[in-house]
């Protein structure tokens, strides 16, 4: 095995090693802004927008059951970038088999104008992210748009 990059198999250095889903793992919820990607149900972050961590202790539906009353889930709600990758829909658990409700969801405010994506993420992609931390239900939005 390469000793500097141990992700690679011994036979073929450029060749990724298959990566066993039961090692990540995924112990946050991370929300950003999203907008209407111009086709129904499908969406995209908004420019500039960046993913914050906001529950260290809960999955997404944990989140969910605490959001404000103003605050409702997009049924069916696509991601670009996510639900559109094939390498990402083939590789990651998350997206893999399908809509995982216990690890993604979409929500909307009763305004219609604002959307947040909230997304289980793994140990290390939570490092790269500022962490906000939503302990309050009324300061949801806070959290997304500090």
């Amino acid at each position: 095995m390469n000793i500097r990059a141990p992700l690679l198999n011994d036979a073929d250095d450029a060749a990724p090693a298959t990566y066993d889903e039961s090692a990540l793992l995924l112990y946050a919820v991370a929300a950003v802004a999203v907008e209407p990607a111009g086709e129904s149900g499908w969406f995209r972050r908004c420019a500039h927008a960046g993913a914050v961590v906001i529950s260290r202790a809960e999955d997404v539906p944990d989140v969910l059951l605490r959001l404000p009353d103003s605050w409702n889930i997009a049924d069916a709600a696509r991601c670009r970038g996510l639900h559109d990758d094939p390498d990402i829909v083939a590789v990651d658990p998350r997206f893999r088999h399908g809509v995982d409700d216990t690890a993604f969801a979409i929500v909307a405010h009763d305004d219609g104008r604002r959307h947040v994506l909230l997304m289980q993420v793994n140990a290390a992609e939570a490092v790269l992210m500022p962490e906000r931390a939503f302990r309050e239900r009324d300061a949801f939005e806070r959290c997304v748009w500090p």
